[in-house]
């Protein structure tokens, strides 16, 4: 898999934040990823499917493997050549995946990834995993192996619940999805609420697959059970405001956790 195959995709609605993060990334500081950046997008589909449309356009017949980032991802030095090598294993391993990320959920409902969340202020995941099936990613990464014909769906309201419904476009189609063990940084504002944006997602996405209901994401369950949307609602209630920005430099928490090529040290926390 050459740089050429690689594209990396990012909705932007703070330029701080981009260039102390996704743009701070050493393969994208030395051009081996080049951000296509999406501004002013009503939701998510419309941003990636924005800035898929460019990336084919202007590589042509190349086959791509897209990377969606979230602007305030860190990806640690020597990280664009792990993924060359954990996707080639997953293609060797599960041929006909379409979509993986760095963190996800199985089917019983258990985490699987390796990341360092600075909203939350810790490691989430473990090491040592390669890769594994999920039902749903988180979308601070989204993964897709773009042979053409692919789209978010443009109907999924606002910024959440995209890598969900990807995830079930894809396992509904017969292509695979799994998480990679490919350890960065969500240099992350903690989420102060789930209500408005988030919960006409959740609407929307229960609407459309009810027939597989209940479906494990990050957050809570996708279901038609009320409660666990309600639940989800009360245990961040508490949660402090957004700053605006995020609380700690990305590239020293990489280097702390010890991603990347660089040893780490003690943990960041």
């Amino acid at each position: 898999m050459g740089d050429a195959r690689f594209a990396l995709v990012a909705a932007v609605n703070d330029d701080g934040i981009l260039a102390s993060c996704l743009a701070a990334s050493p393969d994208v500081v030395a051009g081996r990823l080049t951000i296509t950046a999406m501004r002013g997008a009503c939701n998510m589909a419309e941003a990636y499917n924005g800035g898929l449309a460019k990336v084919r356009e202007q590589r042509g017949d190349v086959p791509l493997i897209v990377l969606f980032a979230h602007q305030d991802v860190y990806l640690p030095e020597g990280w664009l050549d792990l993924a060359k090598q954990r996707l080639a294993a997953l293609t060797r391993a599960e041929s006909d995946w379409m979509v993986a990320g760095p963190y996800g959920v199985r089917a019983d409902g258990s985490h699987v990834g390796l990341v360092w969340d600075g909203g939350l202020g810790r490691e989430l995941g473990m090491k040592g995993f390669g890769h594994a099936p999920v039902v749903s990613l988180d979308e601070l990464l989204l993964i897709v192996r773009d042979e053409g014909g692919f789209a978010f769906d443009p109907q999924l309201p606002q910024f959440h619940l995209y890598g969900t419904d990807l995830v079930q476009s894809a396992l509904t189609a017969g292509r695979g999805a799994f998480a990679v063990e490919l350890p960065l940084v969500h240099n992350s504002q903690r989420v102060d609420t789930l209500s408005g944006g988030y919960t006409l997602a959740y609407r929307y996405a229960r609407d459309k697959w009810r027939a597989r209901l209940p479906i494990p994401t990050t957050i809570c369950d996708l279901s038609a059970n009320p409660l666990h949307l309600l639940r989800a609602k009360w245990r961040v209630r508490k949660v402090a405001k957004r700053t605006g920005k995020p609380a700690s430099d990305a590239a020293e928490l990489a280097r702390l956790a010890g991603y990347g090529s660089e040893p780490g040290g003690s943990s960041p926390g």
